[in-house]
């Protein structure tokens, strides 16, 4: 026994010495660390990949979300402060971070006496009051006609969110302004409500089709509108360049006395549809694959938010309205009436006022 440790003595020695020399070089390559780092938190893959599960801490916020929506002096996207810190250009502590997802802790950085985060090597200052790390922020927009639904447009074509920002719309101080995203999206032409918040993931579930949350729209429609073509809508299934549209509420607005036309003249006519997928030109590929043509489409409700009485252009503060508390949303099935069966003959139902006469 001792003949074999005195054997194996050597090569533990030069074990030992290979380790320390690496952890010697080990500590010259990594840079040291400015700053304690005492207040971060990896975020497990559970907690990343399900936010909504409860491993995560009330009092912490990803990276990524506190650059865009909590930083007084920043007004950048999540998705823009996500690709920042992936280039490196943000900084924890004095330590590069390349993680979107890292978790910091509100109450540690809120409390610390210095600037413990920078981008591109300038401080970053985040707001104090901890009460505004969880507040969603809910704008009601009557957006116009001819406007894009977008923060920068490469052919200069009108901007709906960059004139909100010149209004003021999401400005809390002359150094402060909200970054706010739109929940959905309205092509050029169409006008009426838009929802714009700071909360991400809010607005990606209320634009999910999963949750099936309704869009309510009042459409001026060229064209003939027959009761096979309304059923037609009401049913779904109608296919339009490869893409097939699902079932929707339908209803034609007309005064007293109108009647439907049976010439071959297109009529304008006013119908208010409901439809809960938000595919892009939903509603007017639909009528377009029906022989129609939309001349006017005007969005008046997404979900419980509905656009009453905002003049044209204008945006309003609305109180937040949580997605399970919503009330319109949910499959928009219409009953398909029961096929009679072969040799049976069908009984009309007896009239109620004839069954109280007897």
């Amino acid at each position: 026994m001792r003949r074999f440790l005195a054997a194996l003595r050597p090569s533990l020695q030069q074990h030992a010495a290979s380790v320390t020399t690496h952890r010697s070089v080990v500590s010259r390559i990594q840079p040291p660390c400015v700053q304690p780092w005492p207040f971060t938190h990896r975020s497990s893959s559970s907690s990343v990949n399900n936010p909504g599960s409860g491993e995560q801490k009330e009092s912490t916020i990803r990276l990524s979300k506190l650059l865009s929506q909590h930083a007084t002096n920043l007004a950048i996207s999540r998705n823009a402060a996500e690709v920042m810190i992936r280039k490196g250009e943000v900084t924890v502590a004095g330590n590069v971070v390349r993680s979107p997802h890292l978790l910091l802790d509100w109450n540690d950085l809120t409390q610390s006496g210095s600037v413990v985060i920078k981008v591109q090597g300038k401080g970053v200052a985040l707001e104090t009051n901890a009460k505004d790390l969880k507040r969603p922020i809910v704008y009601a927009v009557h957006k116009l006609p001819g406007e894009m639904v977008t923060e920068h447009d490469p052919q200069g074509r009108p901007s709906m969110i960059q004139r909100l920002i010149q209004g003021g719309v999401g400005r809390i101080s002359k150094s402060r302004q909200i970054h706010l995203k739109p929940i959905g999206r309205l092509d050029v032409p169409t006008e009426g409500l838009i929802l714009m918040t700071n909360d991400g993931d809010y607005a990606r579930e209320m634009e999910l089709p999963r949750n099936q949350i309704h869009r309510v729209y009042k459409a001026r429609v060229h064209g003939r509108l027959t009761p096979s073509k309304l059923e037609r809508i009401r049913r779904g299934g109608i296919q339009w360049n490869g893409i097939q549209y699902g079932p929707m509420k339908v209803s034609v607005e007309r005064s007293r006395g109108m009647k439907w036309r049976s010439s071959a003249n297109p009529t304008n006519t006013w119908v208010q549809i409901t439809s809960s997928e938000g595919k892009n030109r939903q509603i007017r590929n639909v009528f377009e694959a029906l022989g129609a043509t939309v001349t006017r489409l005007i969005r008046i409700q997404y979900g419980d938010y509905t656009l009453q009485t905002i003049p044209p252009g204008m945006a309003i503060e609305v109180p937040f309205k949580p997605l399970a508390k919503q009330k319109a949303k949910g499959p928009l099935m219409s009953r398909k009436p029961k096929r009679p069966g072969r040799g049976r003959v069908d009984q009309a139902p007896d009239v109620k006022w004839v069954r109280s006469a007897q």
